[in-house]
């Protein structure tokens, strides 16, 4: 086992090391390794719940945020690329487990890349079990359909709290996309990638919101990735083909920005929603696994 640092509060020159040693990982790799959820706390320097795991081989080689969700913690590693990265991965979630443990226990969400049978492991010795799968799926532009529907843009600040109604509702159930709030929503709308234009909104005839495709073009990628970073409709309007109308809408907004490629996170679980997706010609990329459960305090 190395030796692991704990942090519960990054200094601005810590916290400054620690995003530009994501960002490098993220120019090897192609793609950042922490989700928006842990990356955005990790940059304010953490918040509530907020945990920080490095080792240092004697410069920083990886490191592991735990960060508070609304039904619980979310854990995630991020490890530099190259020899024994498994093994430096493996020790930093196995400290931050234990540290989540003595600090009150609770529900964790372990996040992972590629698991293999050591994961698999250390998630059990854990009880951490087998939760979610996601696929990342991606479809060449542009699409052969147009939508049918007419959207149009987000207005920042007019449309935060109808955005949020609907956001909440359509992700009750979700640990990370359900229960923001107007400062959760504004660290995205702050982020350098925001784009209102990208982020379609349907309304309904009484002008009230129904359904949204909120997209993101990963300009750090070449050539630029365009995502659907989520979508939703209201449960109220169900039933009515917008799912596949609003998906239609962002990937035609992503073609007449240029964008050749795109690409969006799907439950494994949700048949009806791959489905939908397959049927638009996406195709599973990469998958992500979670391990989850309610630790103890000793």
């Amino acid at each position: 086992m190395r030796r692991v640092e704990i942090l519960q509060r990054l200094s601005g020159t810590v916290r400054d090391e620690l995003v530009s040693f994501v960002d490098g990982i993220t120019a090897q790799l192609g793609a950042r390794p922490l989700s928006d959820h842990l990356w955005l706390d990790l940059r304010s320097g953490g918040s509530d719940g907020f945990l920080v795991f490095t080792v240092a081989e004697p410069a920083t080689v990886g490191l592991a945020v735990v960060s508070a969700t609304h039904d619980g913690r979310l854990l995630e590693v991020a490890v530099r690329p190259g020899h024994d990265a498994a093994t430096v991965a493996l020790d930093l979630a196995d400290t931050a487990i234990e540290a989540v443990t003595r600090t009150g226990g609770g529900r964790l969400t372990w996040w992972v890349d590629d698991a293999d049978p050591d994961v698999d492991a250390l998630a059990a010795t854990h009880g951490l079990a087998l939760h979610r799968r996601l696929h990342e799926l991606r479809r060449p532009l542009p699409h052969a359909e147009r939508s049918p529907v007419a959207t149009r843009a987000f207005v920042p600040g007019a449309d935060d709290e109808a955005w949020l109604a609907v956001n909440n509702r359509a992700f009750a159930d979700h640990g990370e996309q359900g229960g923001w709030t107007l400062e959760t929503l504004a660290l995205r709308l702050a982020e350098p990638w925001f784009d209102a234009d990208g982020f379609r909104v349907l309304d309904d005839a009484e002008g009230r919101m129904v359904a949204f495709c909120w997209t993101k073009v990963h300009h750090e990628q070449s050539p630029p990735l365009g995502e659907i970073y989520v979508i939703a409709v209201d449960p109220g309007a169900h039933g009515r083909g917008l799912g596949t109308a609003l998906t239609l809408a962002g990937l035609d907004w992503m073609t007449d920005h240029g964008i050749a490629e795109a690409s969006l996170w799907v439950d494994a679980g949700n048949t009806a929603a791959v489905a939908m997706y397959e049927r638009l010609g996406f195709e599973v990329h990469r998958t992500r696994t979670a391990f989850a459960g309610t630790l103890e305090e000793p």
